[in-house]
């Protein structure tokens, strides 16, 4: 019995000398840094970090700082070195860096260099956007944002970039406009690549291509034989783009077309 108590006690304390170590090593060399450095020396390395590009490193100090001071500028701040740090990384970090600055952005309604959260969040979108025959729904997000950048801040240092941007992206919708009606126009569905060609030409009067839009106008026009009209598109290419490498396919395809109508001619 004597034995077997000993034993007993034996088993116990190594029990709970097997707890304290478990305990101790549970708790590792980075949370313990976490817990016991101030939030100025925990900036002042997570910030170190990112500037010689270890990212995930430096993210793990500003994210504490961040989620632990939310409100202080050291929280702010660290927030907003976050979402750069994505942004730098590129590829899938602009999904990433997005959602950060929208934080920011929803958080911080008065913060000294929200202008500059609200351009980065739009060039975020700016990134992602595909090639003009496919879907254009980042496009469209792009310029939302950076209006609303405008809107918000007219006087910003990054609203002329916002400005230039938009018309830039206009141009790439305008071109998936006119990708689908010249799909629809290989295709035999002159109608319809006209109905398309006739909405870009209106909701995008600065389109930079209008000789290519006019000379294919006119040959969906030609296809539903409506010469008339198509004529017309043609002289508009000759006449506003003479050096157009549509000039001379215009010229052949209005000399092939029949005499004007009678109505046309008054």
């Amino acid at each position: 019995m004597k034995r077997l108590l000993l034993a007993l006690a034996a088993a116990a304390a190594l029990v709970v000398t097997g707890c304290k170590s478990s305990s101790s090593a549970g708790v590792d060399k980075l949370t313990q840094e976490l817990l016991s450095s101030s939030k100025e020396q925990l900036f002042t390395k997570g910030k170190a970090l990112m500037e010689r590009k270890k990212w995930e490193q430096g993210r793990k100090y500003l994210s504490f700082v961040f989620e632990t001071y939310p409100n202080e500028p050291e929280g702010r701040e660290s927030l907003m070195l976050v979402a750069d740090s994505y942004f730098q990384q590129g590829g899938t970090g602009y999904t990433e860096a997005r959602y950060r600055y929208r934080d920011y952005l929803n958080r911080y309604p008065d913060a000294r260099n929200r202008d500059y959260a609200r351009y980065q969040f739009a060039v975020c979108y700016d990134r992602e956007i595909e090639r003009p025959d496919r879907d254009q729904t980042a496009t469209l997000e792009a310029i939302q944002q950076y209006r609303n950048l405008m809107r918000e801040f007219p006087d910003s240092a990054y609203a002329a970039a916002a400005r230039d941007r938009i018309r830039e992206l206009a141009d790439i919708l305008a071109e998936h406009e006119f990708s689908v009606g010249f799909f629809y126009l290989r295709k035999g569905s002159p109608a319809a690549a006209l109905t398309r060609f006739t909405t870009l030409e209106e909701r995008f009067p600065d389109y930079g291509q209008k000789d290519k839009l006019f000379y294919n106008t006119a040959r969906a026009l030609q296809r539903l034989g409506r010469t008339d009209e198509a004529r017309r598109y043609l002289e508009r290419l000759l006449d506003g783009y003479p050096k157009s490498e549509y000039a001379g396919k215009a010229k052949k395809m209005a000399a092939d077309l029949p005499a004007p109508t009678a109505a046309a001619a008054q």
